[in-house]
């Protein structure tokens, strides 16, 4: 083949001559197709089309020995990507059938016309190029996913213990995607012993462990399918599991020990697992995630390695801590949400005072809890409108921040910039901070004001509720939905009417108002006088 896009035709039919007029009709025509091989019968067809493995056959149905029909059968068992093109003096229907059957993808009737042989051969390339394409685009899409797909994984991990999937068909679809056949329904906690910490050596050391930990329990999963596994603080996985069968909570416990009992094995790791209860929807998760880092630290904290905790049983040993670090942690996200940073050292000091006071300063324990302040400050925020991506970038940033704190006061200043940055990153508007939601929602607004934009649409667009996008919409921007895109369409207008010599009717039309007597009305109510009243004394102004 001369070029990519030549194809190959084998010609079988048991008349010479005809098998030589096709020869010279494509000659003649120059299609990028070219005649590879010749064929006289059937068994002959299928020996070539094993040795040339032509792009095209044309192939005779009545020939003496083996006929076409037998032969494409053969040849589609070789070539399963060939085209097979049919010549036939027969237009019955039952050879229509038997054709569609073995996949023929055309006929031509003798006596064969050149233009309809050339036709029918040019579409038949086309076709194979096109489905070529799509096949390679598709093989290089899968090859893009598998390389994604650890990435994608962990997005939709941390997109469910986070509460960002509402749509359980979307989320069913994402789980798909990543090749999770179910639904996650229970959370457990991997937590490491603390040991190799101090010097940059060890921590080096700690890192790769921390590395071989998560691969691990990301193998001993694939024994017991349908698992996430997702590495959210330095001494922490979170893993999230579903199970289709009957005794879910003895296979979850079974996949807890499998880990332990791995994890000494291979690494000569001491680890202990947190189990959560099991969530009746995925908007549980969440909770399910925090019940069990909670039960994997302070199982570890309270009993040591090598332990299996279920969140119930730490009741009676920190039943009255939980209450006082449910209530120390809603304090510290409010002051955090109001971004003062002496307030944030403040909270954040009681916040150690009260919690580990006259039982030592455990920095694991303590940068479980900020975990977990972390994600609760991150939803309090009203983040959800921001693009998922965007929302993994964040997170990930200060996950990898508070994972690297070696002390509490890195700790305290891992906080300040957590208020600072939450409450200040997305600049100003009207000498308001406006969050990234409003912001994305001010440029959709500014693109699209020539058509009509709706309150719910903009919501849905921004992924928030109208309700709360309203109300977050009046408070950062000084004024509701409406008006604002009221004004913009009005100085949009005063544009037009002042530089164009644009019809009324057409300035309407250009700024969003398909009706030019509502535009009217509009445009007196905000300036006082009519749109052509307004046009006039622009000029008038100018002129004089």
């Amino acid at each position: 083949m001369n070029n990519a896009n030549e194809m190959s035709l084998l010609v079988v039919d048991d008349e010479h001559l005809e098998r030589q007029a096709i020869r010279l009709i494509l000659e003649r025509a120059e299609e990028p197709i070219k005649v590879v091989g010749e064929a006289r019968n059937g068994r002959q067809a299928v020996q070539m089309a094993e040795e040339l493995r032509p792009d095209i056959i044309l192939l005779d149905i009545k020939m003496p020995g083996m006929d076409g029909l037998t032969a494409a059968r053969e040849i589609r068992k070789i070539l399963p990507a060939s085209a097979i093109i049919f010549l036939t003096a027969y237009n019955e229907f039952d050879y229509v059938q038997e054709a569609l059957r073995i996949g023929v993808c055309d006929f031509l009737l003798k006596p064969i016309r050149t233009q309809e042989l050339v036709d029918v051969l040019r579409n038949t390339r086309l076709q194979l190029l096109r489905e070529r394409q799509e096949q390679s685009e598709h093989k290089r899409l899968q090859e893009q996913l598998t390389e994604a797909l650890p990435w994608l994984r962990v997005n939709l991990g941390l997109g469910l213990i986070w509460g960002l999937w509402e749509d359980r068909a979307a989320v069913e679809q994402q789980a798909r995607l990543v090749r999770l056949e179910v639904l996650p329904r229970v959370a457990f906690g991997v937590c490491m012993e603390s040991r190799l910490e101090g010097n940059t050596a060890s921590l080096t050391r700690f890192e790769l462990l921390r590395y071989q930990l998560q691969r691990l329990v990301e193998e001993v999963l694939n024994r017991h399918p349908w698992g996430l596994c997702l590495p959210i603080s330095d001494r922490i996985l979170i893993g999230l599991w579903g199970n289709q069968g009957p005794d879910q909570e003895q296979n979850l416990r079974q996949l807890a020990n499998d880990i332990i009992e791995t994890a000494a094995d291979q690494l000569s790791l001491g680890v202990t697992v947190g189990l959560s209860r099991f969530c009746e929807d995925i908007s549980q998760l969440p909770h399910a995630a925090w019940e069990a880092q909670t039960a994997a630290h302070l199982g570890m904290f309270y009993l040591g390695p090598e332990r299996v905790v279920h969140v119930d049983e730490l009741e009676h040993k920190n039943g009255k801590d939980e209450i006082v670090y449910a209530a120390r942690e809603r304090e510290l996200i409010e002051v955090l949400r109001s971004g003062d940073a002496e307030k944030v050292r403040k909270v954040f000091r009681e916040f150690l005072v009260s919690i580990f006071d006259g039982r030592g300063t455990d920095l694991h324990l303590i940068k479980a809890r900020l975990m977990t302040v972390l994600v609760a400050f991150s939803r309090s925020m009203g983040s959800y409108g921001d693009l998922k991506e965007e929302m993994v970038h964040a997170y990930n940033k200060f996950a990898r921040q508070l994972s690297l704190c070696l002390s509490v006061e890195e700790m305290e200043n891992w906080l300040v910039e957590l208020a600072l940055t939450g409450n200040g990153c997305s600049g100003e508007h009207g000498g308001k901070l406006v969050t990234g939601a409003v912001k994305r929602a001010l440029a959709y607004i500014h693109e699209n004001y020539q058509r009509e934009i709706s309150l719910t649409d903009l919501s849905r667009i921004i992924f928030l509720s109208p309700d709360y996008f309203s109300r977050a919409f009046k408070e950062q921007v000084g004024c509701t939905f409406s008006e604002y895109v009221m004004r913009l369409r009005i100085e949009k207008a005063k544009k037009l009417l002042a530089e164009t010599d644009l019809p009324v009717g057409e300035v309407a039309q250009q700024v969003g108002y398909p009706d030019p007597n509502y535009f009217s009305r509009v445009f007196g109510r905000a300036m006082g006088v009519p749109p052509s009243r307004y046009r006039q004394m622009i000029t008038a102004r100018r002129g004089g």
